[in-house]
């Protein structure tokens, strides 16, 4: 299946998860709604495991797969920092400016691409990331007036962290799935990545959870069917990001993959009537122009 498909598939279900979870967001705290987008979507991935393979036994398989149980760890652990590092952004009343500037993950991930991978990006790709990249932080920008007097504070530093653990989460994610040279099938590769990397947050939340915010495991389990929705979507979303990533560098994926920032501006716009903001618009125009450069950077690479 074309990348642009999946990972168009994967926006759309990632913007369906984000919907589900603000319903339960009023119920419980950010990491107990976090944990809820691993702990829920994990069994889904585990009966879709059996149920493609017909037993574990190829777990063992999986593990013994150089550099896959490093690599798979190390993007689960930087996926959670980035939650934190992102919860941490909240805390602070000019936020919107390091939440915008976390949007540069899609510039960090060619970066870490090129150091980690060693996977080159031809100069038209480049500046379509860039301009992608600048179309999306437009978008984000609800205040331009305190987005321009905060863009050197604190929050610029925290927003650019977690945009960086975030990138070095999904390079390490595409590292791991690569790595498993004894399957033959790129699906095979991501039903597998996608169990380790849904088990290990969801054991590291878990830990935290019950040694930090006990109470919120009660609050989740009367939300359960809350839950369960933001776990078949989540599911979904990360199956659907997972297969993009054996298809193609992750910087395309995840410059098409904001995509899901429109899908939510469009679904507010439909719903709450809000009015159209000139800068959205410039938005908009900026990022499509920016995605249908790199859209052409790829053809010239075919």
């Amino acid at each position: 299946m074309n990348w642009i498909v999946v990972t168009i598939i994967a926006a759309f279900f990632q913007n369906l998860r984000s919907s589900f979870q603000k319903k339960i967001n009023k119920d419980v705290s950010t990491i107990a709604s976090t944990y809820v987008r691993f702990s829920f979507a994990l069994p889904l991935a585990l009966i879709f495991f059996f149920i493609y393979f017909r037993d574990f036994s190829v777990l063992a398989e999986v593990i013994n797969q150089p550099g896959f149980l490093i690599d798979v760890t190390m993007a689960s652990i930087f996926q959670v920092i980035f939650t934190f590092v992102l919860l941490y952004l909240f805390k602070f009343s000019n936020f919107v400016v390091g939440t915008s500037l976390s949007k540069t993950e899609v510039l960090q991930v060619a970066i870490f691409e090129y150091l980690i991978l060693n996977e080159k990006l031809g100069k038209l790709g480049i500046s379509g990331i860039v301009i992608s990249t600048l179309g999306v932080i437009i978008l984000s920008i609800k205040d331009l007036k305190l987005f321009l007097q905060n863009i050197f504070s604190k929050t610029t530093l925290i927003g650019l962290i977690s945009g960086l653990f975030l990138a070095l989460s999904i390079v390490y994610f595409r590292s791991a799935a690569l790595s498993l040279e004894n399957f033959n099938s790129n699906f095979e590769k991501v039903i597998s990545t996608l169990l380790f990397g849904l088990l290990i947050p969801t054991i590291i939340l878990t830990i935290y959870l019950l040694l930090f915010e006990k109470k919120e495991l009660k609050k989740l389990y009367d939300d359960k069917y809350d839950c369960m929705l933001i776990g078949i979507a989540g599911f979904l979303a990360s199956l659907s990001w997972f297969y993009a990533f054996t298809l193609i560098q992750a910087s395309f994926v995840r410059a098409v993959g904001q995509i899901e920032l429109l899908f939510s501006y469009f679904s507010s716009r439909y719903f709450f009537k809000e009015k159209v903001r000139i800068t959205e618009i410039i938005g908009i125009i900026i990022f499509i122009f920016g995605v249908t450069i790199l859209l052409f950077s790829r053809i010239g690479l075919n």
